[in-house]
């Protein structure tokens, strides 16, 4: 981590060659320089410190943290192989609310894959079109889409952004005043309140994700959002080894069940309204209850055509543009 005292604040600034982070703080400079530490111990030295100020003093190739009785010395790095930071300059940009953006990341990314081996699934595609931004994520298994307002240029921008540089922004904002992204050919940069974080894009064709939402959902479910979600949380106990949840949707709402030979059995009714021809779908437990949880508000609409097409989670009369798609299982 990169400690740059020779303005008129401490500019913090730490990479790992994909993902970038800087942050001004006030402090009071005896005397001007730069210093590099190594940045995950000193994570771990800034979050055992006790309340009080911190003095850094740094020469001879070693840097002295002091805050009350605790005092660490650290050896410092070579200045000149700390990597160049810069933010892409000139491209477009704009700005949201930085509540909203935070909130909306966390809705889209749980749905991004943790698979390397399918590197463009691994990142969002940010789509800013006229005044609003769409955020997808998808890992072939289900995908998450929000539209979220934007005051930014009126041509279309798309861009594939990794899903983990998102979570950082959207935590490093903490839902603070507005955020300013910048979205350039090779690097996205998001800056709020005195802190920038910038992020290297990978080149990849991101799906074309509006083919995969049905057309038609004729047979809709409305229920209690926490009730339905205790219910997988329960059910799916005895759903292992890559066992689904089984659904049954009828006039009295869902009756869930799950189990094997091996385990035995778990049922579970939940009320709830219900429109459509009585059917039964089922899905992984863990991916349905993700959806479930990044739906906003007390209720819940799970929306399907038949057991083999794609079911369809969104907040009833929801005004955000957010809906979570995921694929049934064969049963």
């Amino acid at each position: 981590m990169l400690f740059d005292a020779n303005g008129p604040q401490l500019r913090l600034a730490g990479t790992d060659l994909e993902l970038a982070g800087e942050a001004t703080i006030d402090a009071k400079i005896d005397e001007k320089g730069s210093v590099v530490l190594p940045g995950r111990v000193l994570g771990e030295i800034a979050r055992s410190l006790p309340e009080g100020a911190v003095r850094i003093e740094s020469s001879g190739g070693q840097a002295k943290l002091t805050c009350g009785a605790a005092e660490f010395t650290l050896r410092a790095l070579a200045l000149e192989d700390f990597p160049n930071l810069a933010a892409p300059e000139g491209a477009p940009s704009g700005t949201l609310d930085a509540s909203v953006f935070a909130a909306a990341v966390g809705q889209v990314t749980r749905a991004a894959s943790h698979d390397e081996a399918r590197p463009v699934l691994t990142e969002t595609l940010v789509d800013a079109t006229g005044d609003k931004i769409t955020l997808v994520s998808t890992d072939s298994y289900r995908l998450a889409v929000r539209e979220i307002p934007w005051a930014g240029p009126s041509t279309g921008i798309k861009r594939v952004i990794p899903a983990r540089a998102l979570s950082e922004a959207a935590r490093a904002s903490d839902g603070d005043g507005q955020i300013e992204i910048t979205l350039g050919e090779s690097q996205a940069s998001f800056a709020v309140a005195g802190r920038r974080l910038t992020t290297r894009l990978i080149e990849g064709e991101f799906p074309n994700w509006g083919q995969l939402i049905p057309a038609e959902l004729p047979n809709q479910l409305r229920l209690e959002r926490e009730s339905f979600a205790e219910a997988v949380r329960r059910v799916g106990i005895l759903a292992q080894s890559g066992a689904p949840v089984r659904i049954d949707l009828g006039a009295d709402g869902a009756k869930l069940g799950a189990g094997s030979q091996d385990l035995g059995e778990a049922t579970e009714q939940v009320d709830g309204k219900f429109e459509g021809e009585p059917l039964t779908v089922a899905f992984n437990p863990a991916y349905l209850l993700d959806g479930i949880n990044a739906v906003e508000g007390t209720e819940v609409t799970l929306s399907t055509r038949d057991g083999l097409k794609p079911a369809v989670l969104r907040a009833p009369e929801d005004a955000s543009g957010f809906l979570y798609l995921v694929m049934p299982v064969r049963v």
